[in-house]
């Protein structure tokens, strides 16, 4: 029930009303003063340092991929209606919080071959998805790209390109390693889950070609998928 409601039963005992001594006269009942009930309830107001990036950095820092826009309110101490002053819906700020994720990543530089600088694509996703947990399923779910990530695409396709391929088969080369290691990171999430789960391995079916360590544990079998992928992608170039 509302404070500002609150019935006399609800009312500390000092705040009851006292029936006076001597001669029997009529008497009113005394409530505390509503205007004060009603401020211990009032909500913080926004901080004035609270911008779009200290949501952002809230929302990841919440967990980037089962935070709630109540749950970032209730960790800045703001009311959930204020941080639509800043982000349209929490599919925003998703985004905003992983833009925030990528630029924390040390992306490869210019000067590495097309192979070189695919493999390095690779593990700076590795390394961003293993320093935020759930930044791999959340770009998976995500409405659009982080936009830093977007604007750095152009140049290695380009980088790639120059090894001697199509601008349309570097460009495929290079969505293809940043997916594959995000579907990479997000699958041995998911298998680390299931090893917890069940005690015996003899527990979990699986078809025999898959049970083995390579699988189960470490990057499970992203790097034999990344060499395959480059091994035919080699077969393409000056075609």
């Amino acid at each position: 029930m509302p404070v500002c409601s609150m019935t006399p039963c609800y009312l500390p005992a000092e705040g009851l009303p006292r029936r006076p001594q001597g001669r029997r006269r009529r008497w009113t009942r005394h409530f505390p003063d509503q205007s004060r009930v009603c401020s211990m309830e009032r909500k913080p107001g926004r901080p004035r340092a609270l911008t779009v990036e200290v949501i952002a950095q809230a929302a990841l820092d919440d967990g980037i991929d089962s935070f709630s826009m109540p749950s970032v309110a209730r960790r800045l101490g703001v009311a959930h209606s204020g941080l639509y002053r800043y982000v349209t819906d929490r599919d925003d700020l998703l985004v905003r919080a992983m833009d925030i994720a990528y630029q924390d990543a040390v992306w490869p530089g210019s000067d590495l071959s097309w192979e070189e600088l695919l493999r390095e694509l690779g593990e700076s996703t590795w390394r961003a998805c293993d320093a935020h947990p759930g930044l791999d399923r959340a770009t998976q779910m995500a409405p659009r790209p982080a936009p830093s990530v977007l604007a750095q695409m152009p140049g290695w396709v380009s980088q790639v390109q120059k090894g001697g391929f199509t601008r349309e088969d570097a460009a495929v080369a290079v969505e293809f390693v940043l997916a594959l290691a995000l579907d990479s990171s997000s699958q041995m999430a998911r298998l680390r889950r299931i090893r917890e789960k069940y005690e015996q391995s003899n527990d979990v079916p699986v078809v025999e070609p898959y049970d083995t360590d390579e699988v189960w544990t470490g990057r499970g079998l992203y790097g034999r998928k990344l060499d395959i992928f480059l091994a035919g992608l080699e077969t393409r170039r000056n075609a």
